[in-house]
């Protein structure tokens, strides 16, 4: 999924969850368990988005009275506003085109180059098939949490038929591959 301003609005989202103010050690473990494999930040990226929200103003810093040397984060009401807004916007990221490696790959691959590309098709197979299996995993993992994980699963369902798409559509072209270059 690429960023963009949904990273932004995602921290905001989650620091507007916390209205005594969380840290941003807090917001990068929520981001886990909230967002999971959709996005993954590291610290770095979770204190620059913050950083940029402290500046415009959508977030503030306010006294941790437990722990005075973290930096706490509380949501502004302008921060309030902006969030809603984004919320109900239109979405503005249009789907993307195949954009993959090996559509390229098959687009100038010569008919004689198309074993190794099946082969190429079976290892792009096994990694959806280790996301699909990943997915499984944080699926049981919502499960157990002590969450409501309703809008988190719908994610994963989504990530999922996304998935199973491409392993369909794999599926497709080796079998098209094969009726077309083997006699």
């Amino acid at each position: 999924m690429r960023h963009g301003h949904g990273i932004q609005y995602a921290l905001l989202g989650l620091v507007s969850q916390s209205p005594d103010g969380v840290h941003g050690y807090a917001i990068k473990r929520q981001c886990e368990r909230v967002l999971g494999n959709f996005w993954q930040v590291n610290f770095g990226e979770v204190y620059r988005v913050l950083d940029r929200l402290l500046n415009d103003g959508l977030i503030q810093h306010v006294v941790d009275q437990e722990d005075s040397t973290r930096k706490v984060y509380r949501i502004t009401e302008r921060g309030r506003q902006s969030l809603d807004d984004f919320i109900l916007a239109p979405p503005t990221d249009a789907p993307r085109p195949l954009r993959q490696e090996l559509a390229v790959k098959l687009l100038f691959a010569d008919p004689t180059q198309f074993p190794e590309i099946l082969k190429l098709i079976d290892l792009q197979r096994d990694a959806y098939m280790k996301q699909l299996y990943s997915l499984g995993v944080q699926r049981r993992r919502l499960e157990r949490a002590p969450i409501d994980g309703f809008v988190t699963g719908l994610l994963i369902d989504g990530a999922e038929l996304s998935v199973r798409a491409e392993v369909a559509w794999l599926d497709d072209v080796t079998q098209k591959l094969r009726e077309r270059y083997t006699s």
